[in-house]
């Protein structure tokens, strides 16, 4: 009995040990799990915040103070874990002149994790003194804007700000280099006369190696009439010790109106050879190289002249002669007709030319005197314009036809031309010599009346005149007018319609070109039909895995292209969904899920399939892939 309770309340104790470890793995247990939870948590926040982190977007410049005859170099860097990084929108940068200078792309591959970093690069040149701010620039990327810091840059006729003694040697050595390629432009004369040329000269120094042409933009020059002087002079000029290839563009100046006119500045872009990026040799550096430039590479310039201004003068009004009309230059006239003596009734042409120095299309037409004894007409003007020794020079003719109205003789009177004389300074009046013509009766048509002439006379002096028929005998009908036949007015309808079907030609190519989404949707259904082409000659090879492959990435790949998606991982969840969103019929879609269960069970299972069941695989492929194409 006794040892009966000894095992009773053993077996007691070692309840209650067994209860209390059991109590302690629970309360143990639970802590772990609690731990588990709180670990897991800050890691999605630590890994959250790394992300959120892990997109760099800044934009820096060279310098934030510069004077007017400078650049700015603005750089905007975009770097992170992300596929893809679009062009950057810049702000509004209306007082500046933007370029761009291209972009470098660089790779980094640290603990295992690859990034990417774009650089773009632009050139500003400020168009203006003052105090200016460059705003942020804008970027989307995986749905987030993200945006750079303001940028402040002053731009004055000189630099205030003092310079140190290595920042003057720098500012010396870049002032040396600048010297190996530099713009002007010069004129002939700073004050000149309403409608008087001016000669404006733009020359180029090179004296470095050029990577392509450069780009030229001519100065504004509005409150001008423009005309090109060639041909451009090309010749070798030494400065300072060092030799110059110059190419000179001169261009002729009319004023049209009087006041203080302003000829803008002239701007060319270039690329020159940069040698100092040659004797970098940092290794981590190279990567943002091309490698096709690594040791000549291409450095943009944009380079611009100063503004001329031009004090214009209005001629004079004292001496005025009535008539004028605003011809200026160094002028003469003459005068000639094409015959003296003629019968009454015929024409004869009286022709006027001015010639000289000056803007010859701006001169106009002569005043022609009155002549009641002619019938006047005009017959318009011809211009021949020189540009000998870079002025322009020339004539113009006026073309006058004159028709006597009766017999006799008759004087065709002088004709003047007021104009300005820029050699004198002076009005002076042109005028050519008067000529007189005699008419005679006309010898062709009889003097008396018609009725009074004896019918032998009639058929013999007018023999050339021929009765009319009024008969309609062999004469046949020609059909309708030709502007209603239908033929006729297509065939006017022709060039439109080649003209509207090239337009569309090329408008389609450049979005296909330029549209990735577009030119994949426009392609999905031909990809696909060549890939199930693909799949039809399998068949006959007896190819079973290639061919349900084939299937699959033919379903995947349309799908991916119609819809804009990446077709590798493309999952059938994410078909659905996708689809959906698309308005796709249900029924639809579990048929191209029942094809892609089949491919993966053929494709990924011990699975044996006849020839048959492929031929059906593809029409059923086929069916689907066609009653998308319908709905997309």
């Amino acid at each position: 009995m006794e040892h009966k309770v000894e095992n009773n309340q053993y077996t007691g104790n070692e309840k209650r040990e067994t209860e209390n470890v059991v109590n302690n793995l629970k309360i143990t247990k639970g802590v772990t799990f609690s731990v588990i939870k709180i670990f897991i948590f800050c890691f999605i926040l630590l890994l959250s915040n790394s992300f959120a982190q892990d997109i760099l977007f800044e934009a820096n410049v060279d310098r934030t103070q510069l004077s007017l005859d400078e650049q700015i170099n603005l750089t905007i860097r975009v770097s992170g874990n992300v596929k893809s990084i679009p062009q950057p929108e810049l702000p509004s940068l209306n007082d500046f002149a933007v370029f761009s200078a291209g972009r470098s792309q660089s790779f980094e591959f640290v603990n295992g994790k690859v990034s990417s970093s774009v650089t773009f690069n632009y050139i500003l040149v400020p168009k203006k003194e003052g105090e200016f701010t460059i705003g942020p620039a804008e970027i989307s990327l995986e749905g987030k804007v993200y945006k750079t810091a303001p940028i402040k840059i002053i731009v004055s006729s000189r630099i205030q700000k003092g310079l140190t003694p290595s920042e003057k040697i720098e500012e010396k050595k870049m002032k040396e280099k600048a010297k190996g390629l530099f713009i002007q432009t010069a004129v002939d004369k700073k004050k000149a006369f309403v409608n008087q040329q001016i000669t404006l000269t733009f020359r180029f120094y090179q004296g470095v190696r050029l990577f392509r042409s450069p780009e030229y933009t001519p100065p504004t020059l509005t409150g001008f009439w423009v005309e090109d002087l060639p041909p451009q002079k090309q010749y070798y000029k030494t400065i300072d010790g060092k030799r110059y290839f110059v190419t000179e563009i001169k261009t002729a100046l009319f004023p049209t109106r009087a006041g203080k006119h302003t000829i803008g500045q002239a701007t060319l872009k270039c690329r020159v050879e940069d040698i100092d990026r040659f004797f970098d040799f940092d290794p981590f550096n190279i990567l943002d190289r091309d490698i096709t430039n690594l040791f000549r590479e291409r450095k943009p310039k944009i380079l611009k002249t100063k503004p001329i201004e031009i004090e214009v003068l209005p001629l004079p009004e004292q001496g005025k002669p009535d008539g004028f009309k605003g011809t200026v230059g160094e002028l003469s006239i003459s005068a000639w007709v094409d015959k003296k003596e003629l019968e009454a009734g015929q024409p004869i042409t009286l022709k006027i030319k001015i010639s000289g120095e000056g803007n010859i299309k701006s001169i106009t037409e002569p005043i022609i005197p009155q002549m009641d004894d002619f019938r006047v007409y005009s017959s318009g003007s011809s211009e021949e314009v020189s540009k000998k020794d870079y002025k322009v020079q020339g004539f113009k003719i006026y073309e006058e036809v004159l028709i006597p109205k009766a017999p006799g003789s008759y004087t065709i009177p002088s004709v003047e031309y007021p104009y300005f004389n820029l050699k004198t300074k002076k009005y002076q009046i042109l005028k050519t010599t008067p000529f007189v013509i005699t008419a005679y009766p006309s010898t062709s048509l009889p003097s008396t009346p018609l009725a009074q002439i004896p019918k032998e006379e009639i058929e013999f002096e007018l023999k050339d005149i021929r009765y009319i028929k009024i008969s309609l005998e062999g004469l046949k009908n020609q059909g309708g007018y030709l502007f209603k036949n239908p033929f006729f007015l297509l065939f006017q309808f022709l060039p439109l319609l080649v003209l509207i079907i090239a337009y569309q030609y090329t408008r389609q190519k450049q979005k296909l070109e330029t549209d990735i989404e577009y030119a994949r949707k426009r392609k999905a259904y031909k990809l696909a039909k060549k890939r199930l082409k693909s799949a039809q000659k399998l068949i006959d090879s007896r190819k079973t895995k290639q061919f349900y492959s084939e299937i699959a990435k033919a379903l995947t790949s349309y799908i991916g292209d119609k819809l804009n998606l990446s077709a590798f991982g493309l999952t059938k969840e994410e078909i659905i969904k996708e689809l959906e969103k698309k308005g796709i019929d249900k029924e639809k879609m579990k048929r191209l899920i029942k094809l892609l269960d089949q491919c993966d069970l053929a494709r990924f299972a011990n699975f044996s399939s006849t020839t048959e069941a492929m031929k059906k695989i593809l029409k059923s492929t086929k069916d689907v892939i066609l009653d998308l194409e319908k709905r997309f």
